[in-house]
């Protein structure tokens, strides 16, 4: 009685002492359409078509004829992406950030990052 009464008490801390599963990554694949305003104030709407899979997305932003911009980055987080995608003519890159709302839907904001300056990083503690 005493094997059984210390098996079940083993059973039931190692239950709950079960990791909780991690957050499953946002989805970004796929055609995303929006609207909003340009870095001069004039408004704009187009789409934002997102292929690939984790660690190796690509895609495109298109805000009219003649007007896309190749994606270069996807980060995601559980609740949301980060879009990098190069400006033309080497001019520096647009930062698209996409999140989910406590309601269901999606939030976003933008803006251009026109200067690049590079830095040396390194790891401190490898």
């Amino acid at each position: 009685m005493r094997h059984l009464l210390f098996a079940t008490l083993l059973v039931t801390f190692a239950a709950t002492g079960v990791q909780p599963r991690q957050a499953a990554s946002f989805n970004p694949v796929g055609k995303w359409t929006y609207s909003t305003k340009d870095d001069e104030g004039t408004a704009i709407s187009g789409t934002m078509e997102i292929t690939g899979k984790a660690g190796v997305y690509t895609g495109t932003i298109v805000s009219g004829p003649g007007r896309e911009l190749k994606i270069s980055d996807v980060l995601t987080s559980p609740n949301g992406m980060v879009v990098i995608a190069d400006l033309p003519d080497g001019a520096g890159v647009a930062v698209v950030k996409v999140w989910k709302t406590a309601d269901g839907k999606f939030g976003g904001g933008w803006g251009p990052i026109r200067s690049v300056i590079p830095a040396t990083v390194e790891r401190a503690n490898p």
